[in-house]
């Protein structure tokens, strides 16, 4: 963690003075039969959300449950007794069950996909014993014959030959068809989900603009509403983190007179973004919709445990400090309680599902078998199949035993102020200060891991007359101190100051909501190349709010560049900070240029160790005279090679 901000924030029901340890009042829930004695008794430790209603959902997504079962998975209370999965979770307090429905995923022969195999009776199976239970049921429908999310949307083969304005009434008939059958076997679903993760679109090609989308879903919806007035509809959005995403996708299915209940979300904070990033983007979310806000999908790994059934996604090394939580049971906890309280905070938030917490990795289970692979190249997305990938991240061991991080869904109704302190702290920064700007900025926090194993950050009170001596370019430092529960901890910037003479280093663009490919748009810089290879990125930024992101589905060629007017004599560095890649991935040749009447001055970009870490790549030049230059990077790459850039700063190292 040394020398790395994580915007994260503090705990979300923990003030900063509380985490050298308080206690606060406990209340008895009466959800379910459980009351609070000490954290000795349950593993891990997790405070209550002050105010969660006793009707809040705390869903969990069961969808692979029979094909779990059926290759022999079994599950067991903490005792060691063997039970039911549903009886098992609801013994935990969950009271909801998320269940994801394809049309038709099975081959010519009719051999399962895999990944749970959910047509409709396999569905209803899942619906009547959550019911058995006294679960309420979410009934994700995806409108495809297997996976659908932000990168694809696959029509279902059936519907292959209508139209798109015939599809509106097909689309309609299936999901009131559907949902009769789910109430004639009393398992009718009290939430339903038109379609899953439609960032893009929906139904590929027939609903990939926002026009269509927004009519199938509409007509999906009305179908809901004649079978039950009281099912609450959903649109659910992946990037759970991004308002300016969200918010422009909202904005335009509401514009075309969608009408809907929830806005639902998926939310993976080493994917999405920190759970700071998460808290802003829920507030604005309950600030400017009407809908409720509900967080569809999330998950959190708790370790590294595999097996050979096993491909997991999530791991300790390439995940857990992206995500802000260590890879252990107690980070997992830490991570479920933080999500429910961010979406209990607001008055709109309805609660969350945890996704697939019970997917054994056993022979029989996978995303995807054997059976799906022809028509997961139709979708250029084969030769990946087998394996669990989330095997990691559910909430019991491989052997059906519940994990500690369960009772945090206890903990979470009824329990003490959980006492946190800080294991480790970064008091040591190193930081950029453009001299440019009206204000000089130094970071406002600092990170500090504790022993809930997560990371937060407190605030820092720094030093105003060292703050106040900063001029000229040159190596400075400024002291402060950050306060943890009365304990002070000193903290020291190590100052990088200098006059930027680049503009919009950042790639900030006005009012941006999703990527933003017409650089036209984008002040200040130009793109020549590959069409499309080249996009400013509304999310993962290193500083600010958006990024340089390169990706294309086949191999590119790019530049992108910027003319500098009238540097005076003297010496320059140009920098830019970049990440790409990971284990197994080829990173793209990118190169760091400056042009000089006609002279070049270039540096190969360099890579961290991790996909996840900025390095800053630096070429120095010099002028004589009064000249123009032209500063940027190239680029090329084969197909699916990525990077990220940010923070360009061109400085003169004698001011």
């Amino acid at each position: 963690m040394k020398n790395k901000l994580f915007a994260f924030v503090l705990s979300l029901s923990i003030a900063v003075t509380e985490l050298a340890g308080c206690s606060g009042n406990t209340s008895k829930s009466d959800a379910f039969d459980f009351e609070f004695t000490s954290y000795d008794d349950y593993g891990v430790r997790v405070s209550q959300i002050d105010g969660l209603s006793d009707d809040f959902i705390f869903g969990a997504d069961l969808s692979s449950i029979i094909e779990v079962e059926n290759a022999g998975g079994k599950f067991y209370y903490a005792d060691g007794a063997e039970g039911d999965i549903f009886e098992i979770l609801a013994s935990y307090g969950i009271n909801y069950v998320r269940i994801r429905l394809w049309n038709d995923p099975f081959d010519e022969n009719g051999n399962s996909f895999g990944g749970g195999g959910n047509d409709v009776e396999t569905d209803i199976q899942i619906a009547k014993r959550a019911v058995e239970a006294g679960m309420k049921v979410c009934l994700d429908f995806h409108y495809s014959d297997f996976w659908a999310d932000p990168s694809k949307q696959t029509l279902p083969r059936e519907w292959a030959n209508y139209n798109s304005e015939d599809l509106r009434q097909v689309v309609y008939d299936y999901t009131y068809d559907v949902l009769k059958e789910f109430e004639a076997a009393g398992c009718l679903p009290s939430m339903v989900q038109t379609g899953n993760e439609v960032n893009n679109g929906i139904m590929l090609p027939n609903g990939s603009s926002r026009t269509y989308q927004a009519i199938y879903m509409a007509s999906a919806m009305s179908a809901v509403k004649a079978v039950d007035e009281g099912i609450k509809t959903v649109v659910h959005l992946a990037e759970g983190a991004s308002y300016s995403t969200l918010s422009g996708i909202l904005d335009d299915l509401i514009y075309l007179g969608l009408d809907f209940d929830v806005i639902g979300l998926s939310y993976y904070s080493y994917w999405h973004g920190s759970m700071s990033e998460f808290k802003d983007c829920v507030e604005r979310l309950s600030q400017n919709y009407s809908q409720e806000i509900c967080v569809m999908e999330y998950s959190y790994g708790y370790g590294d445990d595999s097996n050979e059934y096993t491909a997991n996604i999530f791991s300790s090394e390439g995940n857990a400090e992206d995500g802000g939580y260590l890879a252990t049971v107690q980070g997992q906890a830490s991570y479920i309680h933080d999500v429910n309280e961010t979406v209990a905070s607001v008055e709109t938030g309805i609660g969350s599902f945890y996704w697939e917490p019970a997917w054994l990795p056993l022979s029989g289970t996978s995303w995807a078998s054997e059976y799906a692979h022809e028509y997961l190249v139709s979708q250029g997305d084969g030769g990946g199949e087998g394996a669990v990938s989330w095997a990691n991240q559910a909430l019991f061991d491989f052997s059906g035993n519940p994990l500690d991080s369960l009772n945090a869904y206890k903990l979470m109704k009824n329990s003490t102020a959980a006492e946190e302190n800080v294991l480790e702290i970064n008091t040591e920064i190193y930081c950029d200060v453009d001299l440019s700007k009206s204000s000089v900025e130094l970071p406002s926090s600092v990170t500090a891991l504790t022993d809930l194993d997560r990371w937060v950050e407190l605030e820092i009170d720094w030093n105003e007359d060292e703050i106040s001596a900063l001029s000229g370019s040159g190596q400075f430092t400024v002291t402060g101190t950050a306060d943890c529960g009365g304990n002070e901890y000193a903290v020291t910037a190590h100052v990088n100051a200098f006059y930027d003479y680049l503009k919009n280093g950042s790639f900030e663009v006005d009012g941006i909501t999703s990527d933003e490919k017409d650089f036209s748009n984008v002040s200040d810089w130009s793109m020549d190349g590959t069409s499309g290879s080249y996009r400013i990125e509304s999310k993962n930024a290193r500083t600010g709010g958006a990024n340089l992101n390169i990706w294309c589905s086949s191999a590119y060629e790019n530049t992108l560049s910027q003319e500098i007017f009238n540097l005076s004599e003297g010496e320059y560095t140009l920098s830019v900070y970049a990440r790409s890649g990971m284990e197994n991935y080829k990173y793209p040749d990118c190169t760091l240029f400056v042009e000089i009447d006609g002279e070049a001055y270039e540096a190969e970009i360099q890579w961290g160790e991790s996909w996840s870490d900025w390095v800053q790549t630096s070429v120095a030049f010099t002028i004589s005279g009064t000249q123009n230059a032209v500063i940027g990077i190239k680029s090329s790459g084969d197909a699916g090679t990525w990077a990220h850039f940010d923070d360009f700063t061109l400085s003169k190292s004698d001011e």
